[in-house]
């Protein structure tokens, strides 16, 4: 059965917002009556009867809500946001469908882009975990420059790794601790940089390969999610 998004199932009647109503009434042709599956975002699922299928404001009520506790063991990733945005839309959801937790937009010496209209990235991250049937909704940062963001997480106790092109650095796969959460650090097309490379090395990350390839930032980022998320999966 198809999702659909509230991000409050607290009360015991609920209003779908004018998109999800629209979808739920004039395309899936929902009428009074009918159970339509509610998710929040929060790892709560809620069986739902629609009791007005007005397609503005559909209105829904709760029958009975179940919760999935959240991970223990989460893949956060720091990315450097490109010039094409729609690249990181690519990103956005195919990391949410793999399962990421946690995502930060980070601006680094080579970055092209210093801002990000986080309003448009959560739409699609809800969009994801509909498709993917997830209930948990990754949490979204607001864009950070590298030096404080490496700071800030110099302490963090997760695998703190950094995806770098450099002949030295070890293979992701000779590097998780999967019994650990992952912190990853991924660079803009131009890379990071040495110095960059330096403080993170400085501040408790490892740098590390992802493969001989060279790979553009959102195919590293899915990559190296779908890489770690089946380490902990194993």
């Amino acid at each position: 059965m198809q999702l659909f998004f509230n991000p409050n199932l607290n009360n015991n009647t609920v209003e779908l917002p004018e998109d999800e109503s629209k979808h739920c009434v004039r395309v899936l042709r929902k009428k009074i009556g009918d159970e339509i599956i509610l998710i929040d975002g929060k790892g709560n699922k809620a069986t739902c009867k629609i009791i007005d299928d007005n397609p503005k404001k559909c209105k829904l009520e709760l029958e009975n809500k179940v919760s999935f506790p959240k991970n223990k063991i989460g893949i956060h990733i720091a990315i450097a946001p490109t010039k094409n945005f729609d690249k990181m839309d690519w990103m956005l959801e195919k990391c949410t469908e793999i399962g990421v937790s946690e995502i930060t937009f980070i601006e680094t010496e080579n970055s092209e882009r210093n801002k990000v209209n986080l309003e448009r990235c959560d739409k699609i991250l809800i969009q994801s975990i509909k498709q993917s049937k997830q209930y948990w909704l990754p949490k979204l940062n607001e864009i950070i420059s590298f030096k404080q963001f490496v700071l800030s997480n110099k302490n963090n106790d997760s695998n703190c790794i950094m995806a770098w092109c450099n002949e030295h650095t070890i293979n992701i796969n000779n590097t998780i601790n999967s019994q650990k959460s992952t912190l990853l650090l991924i660079g803009p097309e131009g890379d990071f940089t040495e110095l960059e490379a330096k403080m993170a090395l400085d501040n408790n990350f490892k740098t590390i390969s992802l493969g001989q390839n060279i790979l553009r930032t959102e195919t590293a980022a899915v990559y190296a999610c779908a890489v770690i998320n089946n380490m902990i999966q194993l």
